[in-house]
């Protein structure tokens, strides 16, 4: 229903303790040009209750923060999309990865953001082998910004080299079709290709 407000929790277990994780709200966004970037504010706010942090606000307003949903990587974005089930908590991760060095922030480091939005995947549906996918990434993008711990390091660089060993055929295929369309693309540009004719 377009006006129902949106309510999924998931309890889990980490280090023993049963946890509720979840996300209330609508997501809704507005498209904006950034420095020739294509980003989106939030219009509504989404309430976050998660046992790390307790109960935290994303708040709406352009002026304070815009997110470019899940960063997908073009080869890959046959395999996990911008957006989807996982929109709402990348949403939430990308307002507390960019809010970590506030005092007041519910997170001080990218790890906990990154627990935070795993467990937000599950509350919103996201399915196991996606978001284990998803996960990976942004563990890498972790690494990338040096934000990650030697042991987390090392066991994602091992995992992503295996699972990326096991797509390599399929995303070849993709950066090959793609490749093929844009050459297509350029040879075609000043051909006007229409509809054939019913009649």
């Amino acid at each position: 229903m377009a006006g129902e407000i949106h309510r999924l929790a998931v309890v889990a277990v980490c280090d023993d303790i049963s946890m509720v994780a979840s996300i209330t709200g609508r997501l809704v966004l507005e498209h904006q040009m950034m420095s020739r970037r294509e980003v989106f504010a939030i219009v509504e706010p989404l309430r976050v209750d998660h046992p790390m942090t307790g109960t935290f606000t994303v708040n709406a307003g352009g002026c304070c923060f815009v997110s470019d949903l899940a960063s997908v990587p073009w080869p890959f974005a046959w395999l996990v999309g911008r957006t989807g089930p996982h929109l709402r908590a990348a949403i939430v991760h990308d307002w507390m990865i960019q809010n970590c060095s506030n005092p007041d922030a519910p997170v001080g480091t990218r790890i906990e953001a990154d627990r935070i939005f795993r467990d937000l995947m599950t509350a919103d549906g996201v399915r196991p082998v996606r978001r284990y996918l998803i996960m990976l990434a942004v563990s890498m993008a972790t690494i990338w910004a040096r934000a990650s711990t030697p042991a987390h390091a090392i066991r994602t660089l091992i995992q992503t080299g295996v699972i990326g060993v096991l797509l390599l055929p399929a995303t070849c295929a993709v950066v090959l079709t793609r490749s093929v369309v844009d050459l297509v693309e350029r040879c075609l540009n000043d051909v006007k290709l229409e509809p054939p004719d019913d009649r």
